[in-house]
């Protein structure tokens, strides 16, 4: 988070400085911290339409902007210490004003392809083959970061839950990141009638962790976690469920956890048990060293005593992180089957698409983490700007096929 910080502070100077060449003076030095003060003002009111709509603007624009601010400042400064003469102002000006002219242009057209882009999302199928020790298929509709706020498409949603309806699955999985706005805007604009009746589309049950988002929204006020329980999900918050024959465990964030000041659980007392303690017939004790004569009225004041029995239970163990960080390297164990995240977005649009690859060790798609098999999603909306360039919105149909049921379909085309 604090390199983060850094990183936006430096671009931030780095907008002023050219921008401020714009037009003579102080003329250019206005214009220069107007536009700075337009994009606070647009963060500490994004929860508005306007503030929303500045917000998603100005964080395309800084991306295509550095592209061609950092190799032009970097040019100024060499030509500056290498030649005997400095660049013209009136050069510099020409050029900043071409510059601002060529990135806002860009911009303009990236929103026109983006934001259809991004409302069309896209279902992505997956087949996990489980080992040979379960029984028991099962099926999930995985989606994540949805990100509502003033510019989310409502219809968007919509179109998604009438999908998952048609699907059926027996689980609805969601991995964090609900929403930018409070949970009173969010039941004010009746979005807990439509998660409810998403949830409602699972056959056994609705499971949900949050993302660093909901921390965001837990020091302005807001549950995230009680409105995501409100609506039908069982919310995992550094805890384990067994729902049907799947097991679920759900990490709290990594930024909630720091927003609560609390240390994220061990992996490790989070596995779920694999022992079941079955209740046989009760059965009275027997009595041999009681007189028989006083045996009857002894043996009315005796309860009966309950025996159990243990049996082994193999049950799938599925890990929702919102973040693919993958699990704690003293983790020692059992392994998750399968773990699930969002958070990256796939860098969302150009040019972050090019440069989230170096920042996780698996930004997008299926691979390994950790020695588990993890899935990281884009995500099926957008944080600020709803613009896609270079990645996909999306959700995740699972299938998970057990080996018999390979063996059955392999006799059955015999």
């Amino acid at each position: 988070m604090i390199i983060f910080l850094v990183i936006l502070l430096a671009a931030l100077i780095l907008v002023y400085i050219n921008l401020s060449t714009l037009a003579k003076g102080k003329k250019g030095q206005i214009i220069a911290a107007a536009t700075l003060v337009a994009i606070f003002l647009g963060m500490f009111f994004r929860e508005t339409l306007v503030g929303s709509a500045v917000v998603s603007f100005i964080s395309v624009w800084l991306c295509l902007a550095l592209l061609i601010y950092i190799p032009w400042t970097l040019y100024r400064i060499g030509y500056y210490y290498t030649q005997p003469h400095h660049l013209s102002h009136r050069l510099v000006r020409r050029v900043s004003r071409w510059l601002l002219g060529v990135t806002v242009a860009a911009t303009v057209a990236m929103f026109i392809y983006g934001v259809p882009h991004n409302a069309d999302y896209k279902m992505r199928p997956l087949t996990v083959d489980l080992p040979s020790q379960y029984t028991q298929e099962f099926s999930a509709v995985f989606f994540t970061d949805i990100h509502i706020d003033p510019l989310f498409n409502r219809e968007k949603l919509e179109r998604f839950i009438a999908q998952a309806d048609s699907i059926k699955p027996d689980y609805l999985l969601f991995g964090g990141d609900l929403a930018d706005i409070s949970t009173a805007k969010l039941d004010a604009q009746g979005y807990d009638s439509l998660f409810k009746k998403l949830t409602a589309t699972a056959k056994i049950a609705a499971v949900a962790v949050n993302g660093n988002h909901e921390s965001m929204q837990e020091r302005s006020g807001s549950d995230p976690d009680a409105w995501m329980r409100k609506t039908g999900f069982v919310v995992l918050d550094d805890s384990t469920a067994c729902l049907g024959e799947v097991c679920f465990t759900g990490r709290t964030d990594f930024m909630v956890a720091r927003g609560r000041d609390v240390e994220r659980k061990p992996l490790v007392e989070l596995m779920p048990d694999t022992i079941v303690l079955t209740e046989l017939a009760q059965y009275t004790v027997a009595v041999e060293v009681i007189p028989p004569d006083s045996l009857v009225e002894i043996a009315d004041t005796i309860a009966p005593a309950v025996a159990y029995d243990t049996a082994v239970v193999h049950r799938p163990w599925i890990l929702l992180d919102h973040q693919p960080k993958g699990i704690e390297m003293t983790h020692s164990g059992r392994l998750p089957d399968l773990a699930l995240s969002g958070h990256t977005h796939d860098g969302q649009f150009f040019p972050v698409t090019f440069i989230i690859d170096y920042v996780w060790k698996l930004a997008y798609g299926k691979g390994a983490l950790g020695g588990v098999l993890w899935l990281v999603s884009s995500g099926f909306d957008c944080w600020g700007p709803p613009v896609r360039f270079g990645s996909d919105s999306e959700f995740w149909v699972i299938k998970f096929k057990t080996k018999e049921a390979d063996r059955t379909q392999q006799s059955d085309a015999e």
